[in-house]
């Protein structure tokens, strides 16, 4: 099994924005799918204060060439202040699925 695949994860305030921003990365091919989770409880400071929101997590897959122009175009599309948008690479991944999920994403200029 080889590892060209990354993975980018962030949360969001709603699930329509969630799902908004995830159709936007795949229609512009910087994604190739998104998982979305149900709603979690986040518990976080934030400029002097205790804060606790229902939060919509969301993972992106994507090639590790695309982690760069797909994660700024997330933060610019994301209605947070400073949103959380964590990226690591992918160890390994069953081979057809990586032929494919690769085949779903445009072709950075190298």
């Amino acid at each position: 099994m080889t590892g060209s695949l990354s993975l980018i994860y962030s949360t969001f305030g709603s699930e329509e924005e969630a799902r908004d921003v995830a159709k936007t990365l795949l229609l512009e091919k910087l994604i190739a799918c998104a998982n979305h989770f149900p709603a979690i409880l986040s518990q976080y400071e934030y400029q002097g204060k205790f804060h606790e929101d229902r939060e919509f997590p969301v993972l992106f897959k994507t090639a590790p060439e695309l982690v760069k122009p797909a994660g700024e175009r997330l933060l610019g599309l994301h209605s947070f202040d400073t949103p959380a948008v964590l990226h690591w690479q992918v160890e390994a991944s069953n081979p057809g699925y990586e032929k494919w999920l690769l085949g779903q994403l445009i072709k950075p200029p190298r």
